[in-house]
């Protein structure tokens, strides 16, 4: 009786195993394959309130980067 139970524990011990090892090349094989960070992005600062921003996001008028368009205009009235 005890033989049995030994021989069932082996299979479902090389069946629990293989269902993990089919599982992590399915992982594998979906992942993306171009999952590169990203570039890390320049930052400027606002002329006006000195916030710092992606250069991406911030609005440029002159030599000047600023947070937003209310800030770009409230430089043009000093």
């Amino acid at each position: 009786m005890g033989l049995i139970k030994l021989i069932i524990l082996v299979v479902l011990i090389l069946a629990i195993m293989a269902f993990w090892r089919r599982l992590k090349a399915w992982q594998a094989a979906n992942r993306p394959t171009n999952a590169q960070p990203e570039r890390p992005q320049l930052m400027v600062r606002c002329a006006h309130c000195q916030l710092h921003l992606p250069q991406s996001q911030a609005v440029r008028a002159g030599d000047h980067w600023y947070c937003c368009p209310e800030h770009r205009d409230a430089a043009d009235q000093h």
